[in-house]
């Protein structure tokens, strides 16, 4: 029983390439790593922002509405990166030293994934793709028929946990292989049935992923995990729904949803004033 991760190095990527998929194939060629069936394809957001030119000059901010400026005083940064973190925030839940608490596309996430490493300079920041769904069902279907080999992808982004310090990995979107495995109705090791357990195999096969990816000078943007038997793979048509499986609502979250249901309250109590 084993999993291996397989780091692929690949040149620096820039806003002039234009096909994931050419500098998957030829990164895993120049690094002497043949595909197998069954293997899953890790990709950093960051490439997939970047190839997809989501990248943000500060030149291109004119405007700050008055609760970015708020906020920035309060996290410490720069008004103009706050900014952007508002317009691509769901929500802005609230600030602290350095950085800011947002939700977007129901991920709890600091700054909305707005970002300033690695976004291309000084005077650049970069956002997460725009539909990486659809980037990573392209991504394994086009390598799919090039390979001839049965494959998963996941777009990988990190993040930081409740009351842990420190960033790990978590999946942004996959395709090709169900991202759960429900323990729901199993037994544990006494015969006692599991109730409410369910494993997150996509975010910790980009956990381990990450120790190898990095954040900052390591051009490890790729990692192919292998041999993890209990992945179920599955038919494109389910890409939706797989993604759907990640996500929990805010009002079932065990760390939001206490704070969500007494926010929701007090601003009833507001309302009725």
């Amino acid at each position: 029983m084993k999993i291996e991760f397989h780091g692929v190095k690949t040149p620096l990527i820039n806003a002039a390439d234009k096909n994931i998929v050419d500098i998957i194939l030829e990164a895993l060629n120049s690094n002497e790593i043949k595909l197998l069936d069954k293997d899953i394809i890790i990709i950093a957001s960051k490439v997939v922002s970047i190839i997809e030119r989501c990248q943000i000059s500060f030149d291109n901010i004119p405007h700050i509405r008055q609760e970015a400026k708020e906020t920035a005083e309060i996290a410490g940064l720069d008004p103009r990166f706050v900014e952007i973190i508002f317009q691509e925030a769901d929500e802005v839940l609230g600030a602290v030293p350095g950085a800011v608490l947002t939700l977007r596309d129901n991920i709890l996430q600091a700054n909305a994934g707005v970002d300033q490493s690695n976004a291309g300079g000084e005077d650049f920041l970069i956002v997460l793709p725009r539909d990486p769904i659809k980037t990573a069902e392209k991504v394994r279907r086009d390598i799919t028929r090039r390979t001839a080999k049965q494959i998963g992808v996941i777009i990988a982004d990190s993040k930081t946990h409740p009351l842990r310090r420190g960033t790990s990995g978590f999946a942004l979107a996959v395709s090709g292989f169900r991202p759960l495995i429900d323990d729901i109705g199993t037994l544990d090791l006494y015969g006692r049935p599991m109730h409410i357990t369910t494993r997150a195999i996509a975010d910790n096969l980009v956990c381990g992923a990450e120790i190898l990816m990095g954040e900052t000078d390591q051009r490890v943007p790729i990692v192919i995990a292998r041999g993890c038997e209990e992945i179920t793979f599955e038919e494109p048509e389910a890409i939706k729904e797989s993604n759907d499986l990640m996500k929990i609502s805010p009002q079932l979250c065990i760390y939001i949803g206490p704070l969500w249901h007494n926010r929701k309250s007090k601003m009833g109590q507001q309302g009725q004033k």
